[in-house]
């Protein structure tokens, strides 16, 4: 379950770009206490969020209920990594994710382990590695 829900949430962050727009882009007062509690770690930078990355982030808070305690941290520590990527940083992310989606599943895991070896030879290229490598 983990994985395939880290790869909707990437899904989502890579394919906001795509989705149709059902909201103006509201301020972090706006926001419900549930919204709030799901995208807390966004709180000091959701006023300069582009009106996609709202809506996207909306949408995966929609399901912030529905997760158990574990996906739940997981998730608010993925999105505080997200948030203090720089737009390169985060950019070059998308590309690795499009990178890797298009690797045949079969291979998906040889890959994985290989940026995880890369990783641990290189602890600050983790932080740049937002998505596999290609």
């Amino acid at each position: 379950m983990s994985a395939l829900f880290r790869h909707c949430f990437t899904l989502l962050l890579i394919t906001v770009a795509n989705l149709p727009l059902s909201a103006l882009a509201q301020t972090w007062a706006s926001l419900d206490p549930r919204q709030k509690e799901a995208l807390a770690p966004l709180s000091a930078t959701w006023n300069s969020l582009a009106e996609r990355q709202q809506h996207n982030f909306l949408a995966i808070a929609k399901h912030y209920p529905e997760l158990d305690d574990q996906q739940r941290q997981r998730l608010r520590s993925r999105m505080e990594a997200w948030s203090k990527l720089t737009p390169e940083q985060r950019e070059r992310a998308r590309e690795k994710f499009e990178a890797f989606s298009k690797i045949p599943p079969e291979k998906r895991e040889e890959v994985k382990r290989m940026v995880r070896e890369q990783q641990a030879l290189s602890p600050a290229s983790a932080v740049q590695s937002a998505a596999p490598a290609r």
